[in-house]
């Protein structure tokens, strides 16, 4: 009883507990945290900045003080992601973070990560007019991200 009187007030308040729609926000959100992690539990000092219009998802603060910043792309698929946004920064990475259509496995595989330098972005990046688009895995090694497959050294350096 107590727990359908739970269902019936997040049911009220516009909130879903099952069959929740798929869509990019809760990829976008569920990646964020999930890149978080991975840096916590490579010792590094993280946290997530706050809005709906940001243009940096994570911020790093290394032991000399040094700040990186990190921006979350993410896909349910494995084909490409947005770059439209991606601005060369110093300092600044893109994670991309690709769930090979595994987002609703119930085993939870970890997705695949690439962590990518912004100006390796903005050289690799294929345009299709107006818009920029990053292929992980693009058979010419020109446009490729696979050498940035899981080198989370490139923020801990």
């Amino acid at each position: 009883q107590c727990i359908c009187m739970i269902c019936k007030v997040l049911t009220r308040t516009n909130i879903r507990i099952m069959g929740t729609r798929k869509n990019s926000y809760n990829t976008g959100i569920a990646s964020e945290y999930l890149v978080l992690s991975m840096l916590y539990r490579l010792g590094v000092d993280a946290y997530l900045t706050l809005g709906n219009r940001k243009s940096i998802d994570i911020g790093v603060i290394k032991e000399d003080g040094t700040r990186i910043s990190i921006d979350v792309k993410s896909v349910r698929g494995y084909s490409s992601i947005p770059v439209d946004n991606v601005k060369e920064l110093p300092n600044h990475f893109i994670v991309f973070v690709v769930y090979n259509n595994k987002f609703d496995d119930e085993t939870l595989p970890l997705p695949d990560f690439y962590i990518v330098p912004s100006g390796e972005v903005i050289k690799r990046r294929i345009e299709f007019t107006p818009y920029f688009r990053i292929f992980p895995k693009h058979k010419k090694s020109l446009h490729n991200i696979e050498e940035f497959k899981n080198r989370w050294e490139l923020v801990l350096k």
